[in-house]
């Protein structure tokens, strides 16, 4: 569908729906699902990096969704038993795309709202942001569709427009018949500009190939602006479509053409109206349809898929209100124990939460990191990454003690260190958040996964990017977040000694250190010193949970090389979240959030997989007991 589509159909919908909202809601999931379009945009952003069409792709599937039998994310559903894929219609087939975008945020907001946003109100909101990114109106999107369970691939072939249908009626398929053969004339459409007629011809030659594409505003190609009514009226309309709104005789389009192509404002909020009007045409709502846990396929479909492969569906069931018959006191208890021990161990707050992303980094957020070797287990404290670095695996005892006398057998290691990960930030003086539980005990280890999939502090970017990738965790906002957690804690001299005295092999400092900072460093470890001495990862607020780890970076001052590299690469997506942290520590705190929640949904053993550990070193069945735990110094 062409920009003129878009316009007309909306301008068109503005008039015959009018405020036809009244099912949909604007604030339908300020409760469900508060973060969702900080988490949409973050994966829009994130796809921009590398394809600059995206923001046109997604708004036209929420419009080729709408116009076949409403909006109901038809258009999303895969071919399967009983569903003949709206996408194979002769209007979406090799045109429609953006997808995997969508799977994307679908997969996202199942981390962190599972089983509560609709394929169908992801395509509304991500129409507003991607018009929004391009420079374009925002407008207050309204939600509560619901997913269809059927696809229309006849309605898909019939109800959509093409791009050379007249204002009447459909008749073909692609704009080459306007440069050579208009209306079987042998001739160019006589509408279109000479000096453009001449560059469409260079870019699609007769007979050429018919794939290559061109710019639908050959002006301003990838911002949301009115230069498109302007290329109307200098007859450089790229589609039919687009010609005819303001080339037809007597059209009534002509006026808004103009009125257009003078007022960017008043083309804005049009088409902002017109957008939220199109958002309503037939939503399921109420108990009509289904929320889809995978936007390809209905719900029946997806269970039976995982049944089939021999797993469980566990989407959906992790909740805030987990333990609140069966343990209502788990958080006061764990936050007694983290507070008790605050006052012997400063760094314990820092040492909580890294044991939480070194868990959920391996295997999801299993509690596995906390197993101690056996007979027939390797444990995970032994893998590089962790071997004589992580800590605070007492206080963890600690805690598992005390709930087990006052709710035995019921919390789970997995659910307590992802308490103790909320709780040790907000008495670092940082956000509070409310933690999902519901997470089971792993019954194994995987060191040899530790060794490779956790982050270290010897990677560049690339590296660091791969790692989160490899979790669902995005590359952007939750890379540069997640790494804020650095904003209080220590790290040993071995894990920087390099940037000091031999960084990358050159037997020279990293040149990104700052140089009044690299002689601290260079005073506290001594070249050949003692590896095992520590310095703070933030040299402002060491024990404080705030943005200074961000001003740092900006300075110079990453103690890191894989802090250092969120900032220091030249050209990275990172840079600006780096420089938008540094300034907003609001910004970061939200973003830290999400981020996190996102990041304890990795992977859940939920329902009946894996078990609730009675002591979090071993699994229950286990009598042989554990080895000697190897507790660092950091």
């Amino acid at each position: 569908m062409s920009s003129s589509q878009l316009l007309a159909a909306a301008l068109f919908l503005a008039a015959v729906l009018g405020g036809s909202n009244a099912q949909l809601s604007a604030t339908f999931y300020d409760t469900s699902c508060p973060n969702i379009s900080s988490i949409v945009q973050g994966i829009i952003e994130q796809a921009q990096n590398s394809d600059v069409r995206i923001n046109a792709k997604l708004i036209r599937l929420h419009f080729h969704d709408c116009f076949v039998d409403g909006c109901d994310g038809s258009i999303l559903l895969d071919n399967a038993d009983g569903v003949a894929s709206e996408k194979d219609a002769n209007p979406n087939i090799n045109s429609a795309d953006g997808f995997s975008v969508v799977d994307d945020i679908k997969t996202a907001l199942e981390n962190v709202c599972p089983g509560v946003v609709s394929c169908a109100d992801i395509l509304a909101i991500a129409s507003q942001i991607s018009v929004s990114l391009a420079g374009g109106p925002t407008w207050q999107v309204l939600f509560g569709r619901r997913d269809s369970t059927t696809a229309n691939q006849a309605g898909a072939n019939s109800d959509i427009p093409t791009p050379l249908e007249t204002l009447e009626q459909i008749t073909q398929k692609t704009f080459s018949h306007r440069l050579y053969d208009f209306n079987n004339s042998s001739s160019p459409d006589p509408t279109i500009d000479a000096t453009y007629l001449q560059t469409l011809q260079g870019t699609c030659p007769q007979d050429g190939d018919g794939t290559v594409v061109a710019n639908l505003d050959p002006s301003t190609p990838n911002g949301f602006d009115n230069d498109y009514f302007t290329n109307l009226q200098n007859n450089r309309g790229l589609l039919q479509t687009d010609q005819e709104l303001f080339s037809t005789t007597g059209a009534d389009t002509i006026a808004i053409v103009n009125q257009f192509a003078s007022s960017q404002s008043e083309f804005f909020d049009a088409f902002a109206q017109s957008m939220i009007n199109m958002g309503n045409i037939s939503p399921l709502t109420g108990s009509n349809g289904e929320i889809r846990a995978d936007c390809k396929r209905v719900v029946g479909l997806f269970i039976l898929g995982v049944f089939l492969l021999g797993r469980s569906p566990s989407y959906g069931q992790l909740s805030a209100t987990y333990y609140d018959d069966t343990c209502p006191n788990v958080s006061s208890i764990v936050s007694g124990v983290i507070q008790e021990a605050f006052t012997s161990d400063v760094r314990i707050g820092a040492s909580l939460i890294r044991l939480h992303f070194h868990d959920c980094f391996v295997n999801g957020c299993d509690g596995s990191l906390l197993l101690d070797n056996t007979d027939t287990i390797v444990s995970e404290k032994d893998a590089v990454p962790n071997a004589n670095s992580t800590r605070g695996f007492e206080v963890v005892d600690s805690i598992k003690t005390a709930l087990e006398s006052s709710c035995p057998g019921i919390v789970s290691c997995a659910d307590i260190l992802a308490i103790a990960a909320e709780a040790s930030v907000y008495m670092s003086e940082g956000p509070s958040w409310t933690v999902l539980l519901g997470r089971r005990d792993g019954i194994i280890a995987n060191q040899s996964g530790a060794n490779t999939a956790l982050p270290n502090p010897r990677q560049n970017i690339t590296q660091l990017k791969a790692v989160f990738e490899a979790v669902g965790l995005n590359t952007t906002t939750d890379l540069v977040a997640l790494s804020g957690a650095h904003t209080f804690g220590r790290g040993a001299c071995r894990f920087f000694s390099d940037r000091i005295y031999n960084f990358s092999g050159t037997e020279s400092p990293d040149p990104s250190l700052n140089s009044s900072y690299l002689e601290t460093l260079s005073a506290l470890c001594p070249q050949d010193g003692d590896g095992t001495v520590v310095a703070n990862l933030d040299p402002t607020t060491p024990d404080v949970f705030d943005k200074n780890y961000f001003s740092n970076l900006q300075e110079n001052r990453g103690l890191l090389q894989s802090d250092q590299e969120l900032f220091s690469t030249t050209g990275s997506d990172t840079i600006d979240i780096v420089n938008l942290f540094a300034s907003n520590e609001t910004a970061f705190f939200e973003s830290f959030v999400e981020s996190m929640i996102r990041m304890g949904n990795i992977s859940p053993l939920t329902g009946t997989e894996g078990e609730i550990r009675l002591d979090c070193r071993k699994v229950n069945n286990d009598s042989s007991g554990s080895a000697d735990v190897l507790v660092s110094s950091i």
